[in-house]
């Protein structure tokens, strides 16, 4: 393969780096050269199109200026005279010239009066539809037309200009017109004869697309530029000034300028074509394109001839390095001439070898002196295999304190000191103490130290042996004149891996006598010894201990494994497989299966299904990792039931602290789960009936209004009057909106109830034929009712209801026909049936049993029932509220209901109403003998809503009364204390903002005990009732009520009627 050598690469690559940096430099140039020409092309084609443009304008307000002066001067009687109006437009000969297409004068009408084209020809004839004349007659205005071709014989397009003539009155008498020929020389024809270079031209059209003027006469007012085909002609309809490149409708590359006219909805336009604008950019490029290859051979030939005689000396270089390892001596440094970049490469090469060789010489005597430290390295192995016979009887120790001694004893030994002592840590770690002595340590004081005390704490703190030449005189001895004795000292640590333990400390008392380097290494070495034997006696008395506790362990094992035999949760151990080795009792106990019959097998014998495979592998996830997980499973047992299980499973670990097996502890909570639901679905119940109740109470305002200003709709008209049936409709359509309010307040159970003591069999005995006209001939109703009377406190017409809505769901369940059976009667409900059933209180109950033998319910369907809006109906055919309200009204009652329901075979209704002892109950108040009149008292009203605020007030005071108005309880607290003396009834709003209407009956009463208060509202009269004796007093009207309502509550009130 052929060498590829700097010299190539230089002649190759430089020349080649020339090349693409003038190609890119000069195609820099060319696209400033471009963007130039294209900016100053375009700015001056844009001042030439706005001066063009100005013209226009200039032209067009000249021809109106003219012919309005023409038109100021024509009389009605030229108007009325042909004759006189040809002679007047003939006469302006200094403005036919402008008009080259003829002037006209029309009537009022449109209906030509004169033309000096074609004399009285055509007087008389119509042009009322040409849009000229539609624009002047309707706005008044002079009006310039766009082109539309002539009538006259030479059929060229035009335009006209015109201008209103007006009476003295100021009316519109007639209509001047002026005509301009586009074919002719006028200020128009003009533009299509202005040049743009050679192949340039400009051209007018307006926003209708049709061109007005073009130098191509056959595409005048056509209009053959489709959309999209040139996308900045579409631009400057839309509002687009300016200049920019685009492909007209043709095909020609333009640079095109648009300018919009001022006087008209017409843009001038320019086009200049591309090739044009950029031909001198173009031959330069042709040039650059011929000349940059030449370019290129040249500089490869001068590089090719100027490198081989640069390159000479590198190339003698390169050959003296590939031969330099067979070389010797100065033979090995190169020779150097002149000063150049070569030269000093040749300098810094000889160095290096210089350098090479030097190093070389240093290795050769750093092995030398290896060879000597090996030696001296022999003779003190043989010191130190003494030193580890003298040791090897410390690691045969077992005993700690045996061993302390030992160290202490053996230490002294080996550096020819008995003055030796053992500091160990507690367990803490933050204290130190003697723990064993000899020599003059015995007799010296001794108490703990902190790391960083003395020698012993400062080894302990740092891990590093010290020593100290003068133990006196060192800055860090401890505050103990005793110790002054000592002289050298040292200061070994006892380690347990690289943790600190303790520290050996050896001492001389005698003056010059040191530790020499060689004491100090075997005194480092025998510290590791030390401590070795230290951890082994440690581990020993560790052992001995744990053999104790493993005894107590064996017998704590003894006992959990009766615990785990006689535990009432279910127990079961896996493998790391999760195959079951180990069941307890209770496990067969609460699943049926026996050990035999799941030990080898894995859990999903339980499965149902209803665990996701994303929990399962969550599950493993976090038991394989070593944690512990807890969940829930629903289970299937041996017998099919199901059953919920809460579940923690944990990993069990071997003595290596692997993974060895997993234990699940496994708790039955189905019946938590019962508790649970009911406790859910009760809530959920709750929650949608205060949203659907809050609806209902909004809606009542509404409706309030609605029927108001309806009922004084048809107080003030007239009986025969159209708009009464009007009103009787909008009256219609409201009551079925209160009908509707009321089912969602039955299911909310804030519906305004009538509570009267009734009997349950005469309610279904009443409500039995409605039932039956209501269900069909081809299903069958029957009723077992009890012999006994079933009492209750009840609200009858919505007990009806409850039955009506019982039976239409019966009827959609029976699209064949079928049978529905009614039975009732009386049970006891006691703490047994609370405890099984889940829900209601002690006490006596009628029991109302709804059957049919219908379609079924499936178990999803089952649990959703009462929900508002849920229905399994065709869209149309239910709203879903049916159920819910029955679920209102029996809650509303106190009571309670359940639902048992298969697919194929029917659905049961089980409704407990509790019975009642009372034996009367509330009298529906008599209001027709409450006459239906007004007064002349003094009326404050508290209404938030405007709405009704300002209904209440309109029909109270057009029946006499006087009205104070409050937005909220708080304005209308104050102005009961203004007005207290002349204020004889309040009426307030159950629900505002801020104070309650109950809130601001309190605050009134203790202004004025005597004070008369009336309170209306969409809820219940027992919501805003205290507890107060006064609270008996109270006066109630429920929303949506009807004006006569309201007057006769309003008179009761004020005249006491009770």
């Amino acid at each position: 393969m052929p060498r590829f050598t700097l010299k190539t690469k230089v002649t190759l690559f430089f020349p080649l780096i020339i090349t693409m940096a003038l190609a890119c430099l000069l195609f820099l140039i060319h696209s400033l050269l471009q963007s130039y020409i294209k900016e100053s092309i375009s700015k001056q084609q844009y001042q030439i199109l706005s001066i063009l443009a100005d013209d226009i304008d200039q032209n067009v307000i000249a021809h109106h200026s003219t012919l309005q002066t023409i038109a100021n001067r024509v009389t009605k009687e030229m108007v009325d005279d042909p004759q006189q109006a040809l002679a007047y437009l003939r006469s302006q000969n200094e403005h036919l010239a402008d008009f080259d297409n003829g002037m006209y004068l029309f009537d009022h009408k449109g209906r030509i009066v004169a033309d000096t084209a074609q004399g009285l020809e055509r007087t008389g004839k119509d042009y009322s539809f040409r849009e000229y004349l539609r624009q002047t007659i309707a706005t008044q205005k002079p009006f310039l037309s766009d082109p539309f071709e002539s009538a006259q014989q030479h059929h060229h397009p035009v335009i006209t200009f015109t201008a209103p003539v007006f009476g003295k009155g100021g009316s519109l008498l007639a209509i001047m017109g002026g005509s301009v020929d586009l074919t002719r020389s006028t200020f128009v024809e003009k533009l299509s004869r202005v040049k743009l270079a050679k192949g340039g031209y400009v051209y007018l059209y307006n926003k209708d697309r049709m061109l007005i003027s073009h130098p191509d006469k056959s595409r005048i007012m056509k209009r053959d530029v489709p959309l999209g085909v040139n996308p900045l002609f579409d631009r400057a309809i839309e509002g687009f000034e300016g200049t920019d490149e685009t492909v007209t409708s043709r095909g020609l590359h333009t640079l095109s300028s648009f300018k919009h006219l001022k006087t008209k909805n017409w843009i001038i336009a320019a086009n200049y074509p591309v090739t044009e604008a950029y031909a001198p950019i173009y031959t330069h490029k042709a040039i650059f394109i011929i000349m940059l290859p030449l370019l290129s051979l040249f500089t490869f030939w001068f590089m090719r001839r100027y490198l081989i005689r640069f390159s000479e000396p590198i190339v003698q270089f390169t050959h003296h390095v590939e031969n330099l390892t067979c070389k010797s001596g100065l033979d090995r440094i190169i020779p150097v001439q002149g000063d150049d970049e070569v030269a000093i490469l040749g300098q810094a090469f000889n160095t290096l070898v210089r350098e090479t060789d030097l190093q070389q010489e240093r290795l050769l005597a750093d092995l030398e002196r290896h060879e000597r430290t090996d030696a001296q390295l022999h003779r003190q192995n043989e010191y130190l295999q003494a030193l580890h016979e003298t040791t090897l009887g410390l690691i045969r120790r077992m005993d700690v304190t045996g061993l302390l001694q030992a160290i202490v004893t053996r230490a002294g030994r080996l550096v020819g000191t008995e003055h030796c002592f053992v500091y160990l840590k507690n367990s803490e770690g933050n204290e130190m103490e003697m723990v064993f002595q000899s020599g003059i340590y015995n007799s010296l004081a001794h108490h703990p130290i902190t790391p960083g005390q003395g020698i012993a704490g400062r080894v302990g703190e740092t891990g590093e042996p010290l020593y100290v030449d003068d133990y006196s005189r060192w800055e860090g001895r401890l505050p103990d004149a005793d110790r002054d004795v000592l002289r050298a000292m040292a200061g070994v640590p006892l380690k347990a891996g690289s943790k600190v333990v303790g520290v050996l400390g050896l001492a001389f008392i005698e003056p010059g006598i040191g530790f020499n380097d060689e004491q100090r290494n075997l005194l480092a070495q025998f510290g590791e010894l030390a401590s070795l034997a230290l951890e082994n006696a440690r581990l020993i008395e560790d052992s001995q201990r744990e053999l104790a506790e493993r005894k107590k362990a064996e017998q704590s094992l003894r006992k959990l494994s009766v615990a785990v035999e006689q535990s009432p949760a279910s127990i079961v151990i896996t493998n790391t497989a999760g195959i079951i080795e180990y069941v307890n009792p209770h496990f067969t106990l609460l699943t049926g299966y026996s050990p035999e019959e799941v030990i080898g097998k894995t859990p999903g014998v339980l499965k149902t299904g209803n665990t996701s495979s994303e929990d399962y592998r969550v599950l493993w996830e976090t038991i394989l990792s070593g944690g512990e997980w807890r969940g829930e499973f629903h289970n299937r047992k041996k017998d099919g039931e199901l059953y919920w299980e809460q579940a923690l499973i944990a990993p069990i670990r071997d003595e290596k602290g692997i993974i060895s097996h997993f234990i699940a502890i496994k708790v039955d909570i189905s019946e938590r789960k019962k508790l649970e639901n009911q406790l859910r679905h009760s809530q959920k119940m709750e929650a949608i009936g205060q949203l659907a109740g809050g609806i209902a109470h909004d809606f009542n305002n509404i409706l309030t209004a609605i029927i108001g200003y309806a009922t004084i709709m048809q107080m003030r008209l007239d009986m025969q009057s159209p708009v009464k049936t009007t009103a009787d409709q909008i009256l219609a359509a409201a009551e079925r909106g209160a009908s509707l309010t009321q089912g969602l307040l039955a299911f909310s159970r804030k519906q305004v109830s009538n509570l009267n003591r009734v009997n349950l069999n005469e309610v279904i005995q009443r409500v039995e034929k409605l039932l039956m006209r209501l269900i069909g001939e081809d299903i069958h109703i029957s009723s077992i009712l009890a012999e006994q009377e079933l009492p209750l406190m009840a609200d009858s017409i919505q007990l009806e209801q409850l039955l009506m809505n019982l039976s239409t769901n019966a009827r959609d369940a029976l699209p064949n026909g079928g049978n529905i059976t009614i039975r009732t009667e009386a049970v006891t409900i006691d703490s047994h049936f609370i405890q099984s059933q889940g829900f209601g209180e002690q006490g006596t109950y009628a029991l109302l049993t709804f059957s049919d033998t219908g379609v079924g319910m499936s178990d999803e369907s089952l649990k959703r029932i009462f929900e508002p809006f849920y229905t399994t109906k065709e869209i149309g055919k239910g709203t879903g509220l049916g159920l819910s309200i029955v679920y209102g009204i029996i809650k509303k009652h106190d009571g309670y209901v359940t639902c048992k329901s298969l697919p194929g075979k029917g659905s049961t209704f089980c409704i407990y109403l509790p019975l009642t002892l009372e034996m009367t109950g509330q009298q529906a108040e008599n209001t027709d003998t409450i006459p239906f009149c007004g007064g002349q008292e003094v009326i404050l009203l508290a209404e938030d809503d405007k709405t009704m605020r300002m209904l209440t007030k309109e029909l109270l005071e057009e029946f006499g009364y006087k009205i104070f108005e409050a937005e909220d309880g708080c304005q209308a607290l104050e102005k009961y204390r203004e007005q207290r003396d002349s204020i004889q009834l309040v009426i307030l709003d159950a629900i505002m903002p801020g104070m309650k209407g109950m809130d601001v009956y309190r605050k009134i009463h203790e202004i004025n005990p005597h004070a008369r208060v009336l309170f209306c509202s969409g809820y219940n009269l027992d919501m805003i009732k205290g507890e107060d004796a006064f609270d008996q007093n109270l006066h109630f009207i429920a929303k949506p009520f009807v004006p006569k309502q309201l007057l006769m509550k309003v008179r009761e009130v004020l005249e006491n009627v009770t």
